[in-house]
């Protein structure tokens, strides 16, 4: 998110470059990139590097690849956080977790929302998706989900 934020700064200030009447000098994309990785670097003492050809991109109205992506993803983000508080929830009751019981619940969802043809989430599904959200750090650690083959 902080790369995103910077990103979106840095692709209006290319955006005021880019509407310079012709004869004033313009900066480019790589200029933009790097004067706002030091705007950023100096405020806040975190170096984000940022990508000339994400923001010609960008700038030029094509979407991020978050937002391309964010289009194929089966569950909604109101779906996703609530699987993310299934498992919390689990984890908080003690139960030990498997990836089968997060497989199970999240296949009743998408069957519920995409019919009786939806085929299963994949066998790595939900390794990807604890890992994506960083589910086991969200749950400190707790034994019972370490236990139940959860790859740290």
């Amino acid at each position: 998110k902080e790369h995103d934020n910077v990103m979106s700064k840095a692709v209006e200030a290319y955006h005021a470059e880019l509407r310079k009447p012709a004869g004033i000098h313009c900066c480019s994309s790589r200029t933009v990139c790097k004067d706002f990785e030091q705007i950023h670097l100096q405020a806040t003492g975190n170096l984000i590097k940022l990508s000339h050809s994400t923001l010609s991109q960008l700038a030029s109205g094509q979407r991020s690849m978050a937002e391309a992506h964010a289009e194929k993803t089966w569950l909604s983000t109101s779906e996703t956080k609530s699987d993310i508080a299934y498992v919390e929830e689990v984890a908080d009751q003690g139960f030990p977790f498997s990836h089968w019981q997060l497989c199970e619940h999240v296949n009743e969802i998408l069957t519920a929302c995409l019919g009786s043809s939806f085929p299963g989430v994949g066998k790595c599904w939900t390794q990807r998706f604890i890992t994506k959200y960083q589910i086991v750090s969200r749950l400190h650690g707790q034994l019972p989900l370490i236990q139940s083959g959860v790859k740290l």
